[in-house]
């Protein structure tokens, strides 16, 4: 059923889009298939240890009392793994079936996270963090590749949406509580704080076997084999080299600040760990409404031009945060960064699987990501030297805004004249 939009202007017309991009992920989900809701819920879990595999984890890095140098090296490590994996995992996915190597991510996932529970010392951690990170070097292309499948190009914003939404639902409550709970148990029962990291941790690895439940019930449809070389066309090899190349720039330049970002709250800022938890919580509830209302703008700007100028945007705020003294306001200028740079992934996803040939979404995604995992992998080692247990520095969030800037105007560049099937000014039909 097609429906007139009326232009509004200003607030007023940010609000009324607003709300038209949540009831349509609202009337998306209510008429989506068992599938894809199982998929969505799978999403909420994947988001909890991820969440603990992020920002948490750093912190409990910190309270063991590693160095800045020696969590560059373990995150550097995992993430070396994690990009190895990237190189075979998207054409085994193609070649072999997304749901099988799903299965395999979410396990891998889960065996790190329960070596995590053991011995706290340098050698199993890397271990356990190699295992997360190939885990979810295999997860992330085969969901999305299952997700394209399930839906049509014009509905395929909204599903990712509301699967953001809900996978960052699950990030949100578990950076609260994985963070707020050491803290809570050290200074009301004397609990120490490593042991109430570790008890977040075993209450993730009981959460990481609960989406294995839930992508054991998706069917997959089984493709012909084929050579995928065939549709690794040249346009599809120029797209996807462009694409890796400003992928590899956001990873440099994220390695330099943005794992960093929970030790810069807490050593460099002074602040407790409640508002350690309460700041990442802020920025992720705003995130996760963010998720919902996105797509709307995008129907009506572009996915390239929202993905852009967002980004672009983000560097603002990015840049002001080591020099503001006011948590409150470092905690406001943190948000609205993650929310400029982070809302656009859902449609920037949708987009990427609606320009790229079915055949090859897993392997270009996993081959993206290869990339940015290449540049984060040597930089945040790098980092680790950089920051050198002070971190109070601003020099590394000059570095991370250049190449931001460099790379959103590589994609911009390229994509501008890739139109987006599912953009609603490139359809007959507004739904």
């Amino acid at each position: 059923m097609s429906s007139i939009q009326r232009p509004q202007r200003g607030l007023t017309g940010v609000a009324y889009t607003s709300r038209d991009g949540v009831r349509a992920g609202i009337d998306f989900y209510s008429r989506a298939g068992k599938e894809e809701k199982w998929l969505v819920k799978a999403s909420f879990y994947i988001g909890v240890t991820s969440a603990v595999l992020w920002y948490v984890l750093i912190l409990y890095w910190g309270s063991i009392g590693f160095s800045s140098e020696e969590i560059g090296y373990m995150e550097a490590v995992g993430t070396a793994a994690g990009l190895l994996t990237y190189l075979i995992g998207g054409y085994l996915a193609d070649k072999l079936g997304r749901r099988l190597l799903f299965l395999a991510g979410l396990i891998a996932t889960a065996i790190g996270l329960v070596i995590f529970v053991g011995e706290r010392s340098f050698a199993p951690f890397v271990v356990a963090y190699t295992f997360t990170n190939i885990g979810g070097s295999l997860a992330w292309p085969c969901l999305t590749a299952l997700m394209a499948d399930k839906t049509s190009p014009a509905d395929m914003k909204y599903f990712f949406s509301v699967q953001g939404f809900v996978n960052q639902m699950g990030t949100t409550l578990a950076t609260f509580f994985g963070i707020f709970m050491p803290a809570l148990l050290r200074d009301s029962y004397g609990t120490e704080l490593v042991a109430g990291y570790g008890y977040v941790f075993l209450v993730t690895v009981v959460c990481s076997f609960v989406p294995i439940m839930y992508v054991l019930r998706v069917t997959e449809k089984n493709a012909k084999p084929e050579k995928l070389t065939v549709h690794f066309d040249r346009k599809m090899q120029k797209m996807l080299a462009v694409y890796a190349v400003q992928n590899g720039l956001f990873g440099v330049g994220a390695a330099f600040v943005i794992p960093w970002f929970p030790l810069i709250f807490e050593k460099g800022m002074d602040a407790n760990l409640y508002d350690v938890s309460l700041m990442i919580t802020l920025s992720n509830i705003v995130l996760a409404v963010g998720w919902l209302v996105v797509p709307k703008f995008a129907e009506i700007r572009g996915s390239v031009v929202l993905v852009a100028v967002a980004q672009i945007a983000s560097v603002v705020p990015f840049v002001l945060i080591p020099f503001t003294n006011s948590l409150i306001i470092v905690a406001l200028l943190y948000t609205v960064r993650n929310f400029l740079m982070i809302v656009p992934v859902p449609v920037l996803n949708a987009y990427l699987v609606n320009v790229v040939s079915r055949e090859i979404r897993a392997s270009f995604l996993s081959l993206s990501q290869l990339a940015w995992m290449a540049g984060f992998a040597p930089a945040v080692a790098l980092a680790g030297h950089i920051w050198n247990d002070n971190y109070s520095k601003t020099e590394p969030f000059f570095y991370a805004s250049a190449l931001y800037i460099v790379a959103t105007l590589i994609f911009w560049a390229y994509f501008k004249n890739i139109t987006d099937p599912g953009d609603a000014r490139n359809n007959s039909q507004t739904k």
